[in-house]
């Protein structure tokens, strides 16, 4: 058999059951600041990590928006390039295509003998059609033999009535040029 004898007055029990429970207050107190500071700390690392995240977010769009006017700069020079690319492969169309009329006048002061003045040309096409004056019918013959020599010129025409005189020949010639000899620069 077991006997109990509470020995205490009744006041001390009562003080004794108030310390108990100020004691579970007490503690229920700290354990509610506790846990308030580790859902405050759990907070403050989740902003903390929120905000380096929106932070690299920024710095990834600016590189981003960086990257696109590079892009957009880079692709206006690429069309500039290609805009360039197809002026210049106009121009080395035509270029290829240019007649240089001036390769006549060269030849004609390679083989123009001293007594011919040439005082009218006129070009047509492939043909060039002279008229001048020779002092001599020799300087006239002299003129188409070189003509005939000449690799840049094909069907001259020399009309007979400008042999008919010895001195002081009005004449007309007209020959063809090759297409090839008038492509040729200087």
């Amino acid at each position: 058999m077991k006997t109990l004898l509470n020995l205490l007055p009744e006041e001390n029990k009562k003080d004794i059951q108030r310390k108990l429970h100020f004691r579970f207050f007490l503690w229920q107190i700290f354990l509610l600041f506790a846990l308030e500071v580790l859902y405050m700390g759990i907070l403050v690392g989740t902003y903390v990590v929120l905000d380096s995240q929106l932070q690299s977010l920024k710095n990834m769009k600016q590189q981003d928006e960086k990257v696109r006017g590079e892009q957009t700069t880079l692709s206006l020079y690429q069309q500039k390039f290609k805009d360039t690319n197809t002026s210049t492969e106009v121009v080395g169309r035509i270029e290829k295509n240019h007649l240089f009329f001036t390769q006549v006048f060269s030849l004609l002061d390679e083989l123009l003998p001293e007594g011919i003045v040439v005082d009218h040309l006129t070009t047509k096409d492939y043909t060039v059609l002279l008229t001048g004056k020779a002092t001599k019918r020799d300087d006239l013959l002299t003129f188409d033999a070189r003509l005939k020599e000449s690799l840049c010129v094909e069907n001259i025409n020399v009309p007979i009535s400008n042999l008919f005189s010895q001195d002081n020949i009005d004449f007309q010639i007209d020959f063809g040029i090759k297409e090839e000899c008038l492509k040729k620069s200087l």
